[in-house]
């Protein structure tokens, strides 16, 4: 009896690796045409004793650039590959930190990058089926694997990604048990032309930098974009440039 138990587990584990395999596959296909994004997105956090609500712009570029452009005068949060860019323009101070460089980081891109390989090294993933995703979105749940050498960035995150090209339009991250953000995105915009600088952090005259927590540097005369080079260009587009519509 304990071997049919043992048989019908494994049988169970290896469906279900088939699954996200297939899923996977999927994913990377649906993504590989996509170069740069914009869309708008509110944001809902809840800790003790408050809630509080925000909304923004998301630009994502590839290879590897994602903007949160919250609406002011709240900050703008810009990651490019493993550095964070953090301006805080009531401040007047803009803070640069770089990331650890492991699978667990890929998380912070919230599912827009393209390369989900390192989110399977980093993270248990598990397929969903709610009863309130949309009409052929997948759902995906995200939880760390344990690492006693890294701290997780969060319990767990849940992607509601919509059908048409697996980009999120929900997604709910357990901070703790007292504490959790839940973003919702609309007005999807793909592959089509950036304002220049929109996937950059233009600072005024005078804005404090702190660097890596080294000391601080002022901006000069005429301003100063960041990052200043390294990524891709605001209006690059891919083949069949399109618009795409909100789930």
């Amino acid at each position: 009896m304990m071997g049919l138990v043992l048989v019908l587990t494994i049988g169970a584990a290896a469906g279900e690796d088939t699954a996200i395999d297939v899923f996977f596959a999927e994913f990377a296909k649906k993504r590989d045409g996509i170069v740069t994004l914009r869309a708008r997105f509110t944001q809902e956090s809840v800790v003790p004793d408050e809630t509080l609500r925000t909304a923004g712009t998301i630009i994502y570029v590839k290879p590897k650039r994602i903007v949160f452009r919250y609406d002011a005068p709240d900050p703008i949060y810009l990651i490019d590959d493993l550095r964070v860019y953090e301006y805080a323009p009531d401040l007047a101070q803009l803070q640069i930190y770089d990331l650890e460089d492991n699978p667990q980081t890929e998380a912070f891109f919230l599912g827009f990058d393209e390369d989900a390989r390192q989110l399977r090294q980093g993270y248990d993933v598990e397929l969903l089926t709610p009863e309130d995703a949309a009409p052929g979105a997948r759902v995906v749940r995200l939880r760390p694997k344990k690492d006693e050498e890294q701290e997780a960035p969060f319990q767990e995150v849940t992607l509601y990604l919509r059908a048409e090209d697996y980009l999120p339009y929900r997604i709910h991250v357990v901070n703790d048990a007292e504490s959790h953000v839940t973003i919702w995105i609309t007005d999807f915009t793909v592959n089509q032309p950036l304002e220049p600088g929109l996937a950059q952090i233009d600072l005024p005259e005078g804005t404090a930098i702190i660097a890596h927590e080294q000391g601080v540097e002022r901006v000069g005369a005429g301003g100063k974009r960041v990052p200043e080079a390294g990524g891709p260009p605001a209006t690059q587009t891919a083949p069949g440039d399109e618009k795409a519509s909100t789930p």
